[in-house]
C-alpha cells in the first residue's frame, strides 16, 4: 500500500469510529430517556396510589372521629338524665328533711 492508500484507509477507520461513537451515544441517550420516562410514569402511579390511600384514611378518620362524637354524645345525655333523677331524688329528701326539721322546731320550740 502507498501512502495515499494509508491515508484513506486511516479516513474510513476514523469516520468508522466517528459513526459508531454516534451510533453508540444515540442509542445510550434513546435509553436513558425511555428510562427516564417509564420512572416518570412510576412515580405519577405512585403519587395517585399514595393520595388514594390518604383520601382513604381521611375517610376512615372521619368515621371514627363521628362515631367518637356521637357515643360522647350519648354518653353524657345519659349522664345528664341520671344527674336530674339525682337532684330530682335530692330535692324531695330536702323537701321532706325540711317539714321534719319545722316539725321538730315546732315542738322544741312552741310559740
Amino acid at each position: 500500500m502507498n501512502e495515499p492508500q494509508i491515508w484513506a484507509a486511516l479516513g474510513i477507520l476514523a469516520a468508522a469510529f466517528a459513526a459508531m461513537i454516534t451510533v453508540t451515544t444515540q442509542l445510550l441517550v434513546r435509553t436513558i430517556h425511555s428510562s427516564t420516562a417509564t420512572l416518570q410514569v412510576e412515580i405519577a402511579s405512585l403519587r395517585n396510589e399514595t393520595k388514594l390511600e390518604i383520601a382513604s384514611l381521611r375517610n376512615e378518620t372521619k368515621a371514627e372521629i363521628a362515631g367518637l362524637r356521637n357515643e360522647t354524645k350519648t354518653e353524657i345525655a345519659g349522664l345528664r338524665t341520671e344527674l336530674d333523677l339525682r337532684f330530682t331524688s335530692l330535692q324531695a329528701q330536702m323537701g321532706g328533711l325540711d317539714r321534719d326539721v319545722q316539725a321538730i322546731t315546732k315542738r322544741v320550740f312552741p310559740e
